[in-house]
């Protein structure tokens, strides 16, 4: 899967505005993708109010060109006075330097992510939200330039959601590290219940930071982020869910470091049927010394990175399920790291390996759990263990050797078989001596002294 550099947004005029903010960091035009310098006229609106009590900014004066500022038109048309308003932006580029206070159930939306388009030149936090409830985006882009900006932030809110949205930055790697402070989407202080939908998050130092309660995104895409998604503030209730997702880059160091990187203590993160490529380390989870997530859960993943795809530090509880790994062109990474002290036991099922026959049996800690390809690795079963003859005069139990020579057997009739006469049964006596059972080669039964120490 190719990942382009930067997605194209809507017709606004990025050349002006990219090359007025990296001007003064010395980066030229040259620095900006050909994909964020096409000129386009202001798209003509595409839909429009479907009801009477929807409001159309243009009806009090935004002007949507991408040169005249709409921040009080956008603050008229969101003005509330009891009732929650549905705010509706026709196809084109909006410039305000703020975003108006909006109550409970409001409803903000668009004509789509690449063609109506708010964007913001200051270092601010434009669209803040705290205290709540249901508030819903929908079909629209936000574009930031400022280098410490941020696009949407939520601190105790609840069920609001985002759909069809598209925010974006302005990291690249020709200018990092001038835009590594810029922000997508910012949830804390107990906001719960988010539910990203079809979104694309693109362009910046963090995608996504998150230190609170269970969140959900699902169908979306972050591209070119430094830091896709930070689980950060070492919150033992913060959590994600992540479903369907992309997360995407080039190869150049300078671009993304990690999509995905879980700083310290929190509760419940789980990936689902998530896609990777174009990082450092594709996946970090958890901090020794810090702590990490009680439960992190990755099922059905495609994983490529440069020198690590997934980095498991601090976990109490981990568990992998058929991930794919893949090396980014050019490297060959250690597709899975574990520290045996921050993850001492977890599970792991079916991880296919680009880079060899199987995950080597050595990744994984003493406690872990695998089933690896046609193999099982280190289980631990509690209570009584059946093995069961299925007919026939096939072992019920078959012991080999690394090599792969067969060692000893249970056959069908429950007899044991050594084959290997240094080998057999051993025994310890009372003052805690091992011996071996011998056999000659006339069938005399015999012993050999093994000494105290018990044998391996």
């Amino acid at each position: 899967m190719d990942a382009p550099r930067i997605e194209p947004v809507s017709g606004l005029r990025r050349r002006r505005l990219l090359v007025a903010g990296l001007g003064a960091a010395g980066v030229g035009a040259a620095a900006v993708p050909l994909a964020a310098c096409e000129q386009a006229q202001t798209p003509v609106g595409t839909g429009g109010p479907v009801s009477p009590t929807v409001r159309n900014v243009r009806d009090f004066g935004a002007v949507g060109d991408g040169k005249a500022d709409d921040t009080s038109a956008l603050a008229a048309a969101c003005r509330f006075d009891g009732a929650a308003p549905v705010v509706y932006l026709p196809a084109g580029d909006y410039k305000v330097t703020e975003w108006p206070d909006l109550p409970n159930y409001a409803v903000v939306y668009g004509d789509g992510a690449d063609v109506t388009t708010v964007f913001c030149e200051k270092d601010t936090t434009l669209v803040a939200l705290r205290g709540k409830q249901r508030i819903r985006f929908s079909r629209l882009g936000f574009y930031l330039t400022g280098p410490s900006a941020t696009a949407i932030d939520l601190a105790e809110c609840f069920r609001c959601s985002f759909d069809m949205v598209l925010v974006r930055g302005n990291h690249l790697s020709d200018n990092y590290p001038r835009y590594a402070k810029q922000r997508g989407i910012v949830l804390r202080d107990n906001t719960g219940g988010t539910a990203f939908m079809d979104c694309d998050i693109n362009n910046f130092g963090v995608g996504l930071s998150t230190s609170c309660i269970q969140n959900y995104i699902s169908s979306s895409k972050f591209t070119s982020n430094r830091i896709g998604v930070l689980g950060t503030g070492n919150d033992h209730n913060a959590g994600l869910s992540l479903t369907n997702m992309e997360f995407v880059s080039d190869t150049d160091p300078g671009t993304t470091d990690r999509h995905i990187l879980i700083d310290g203590a929190a509760n419940n993160w789980w990936l689902t049927n998530v896609w990777f490529e174009g990082a450092e380390v594709a996946v970090t989870v958890g901090a020794a010394g810090k702590g990490g997530p009680a439960q992190f859960g990755m099922v059905n993943c495609k994983v490529a990175a440069r020198s690590v795809g997934v980095e498991l530090n601090h976990c109490r509880q981990p568990y992998l399920a058929n991930i794919g790994f893949d090396p980014d062109p050019g490297s060959r990474p250690a597709e899975l790291r574990i520290d045996a002290a921050g993850c001492p036991d977890g599970t792991a099922v079916n991880l296919v390996s680009g880079l060899g026959e199987d995950i080597d049996p050595a990744v994984f800690p003493q406690a872990w759990q695998v089933v690896g390809r046609g193999r099982q690795y280190r289980p631990v079963f509690s209570g009584t263990v059946t093995a069961e003859a299925r007919g026939g005069d096939a072992e019920i139990v078959r012991a080999k050797a690394a090599d792969g020579a067969v060692v000893a057997s249970v056959l069908a009739n429950g007899a044991y078989v050594s084959d290997r006469s240094d080998a057999g049964v051993v025994l310890r006596d009372a003052e805690g001596g091992y011996w071996r059972l011998t056999v000659s080669p006339t069938g005399a039964v015999g012993s050999a002294p093994l000494g105290r120490e018990r044998p391996r």
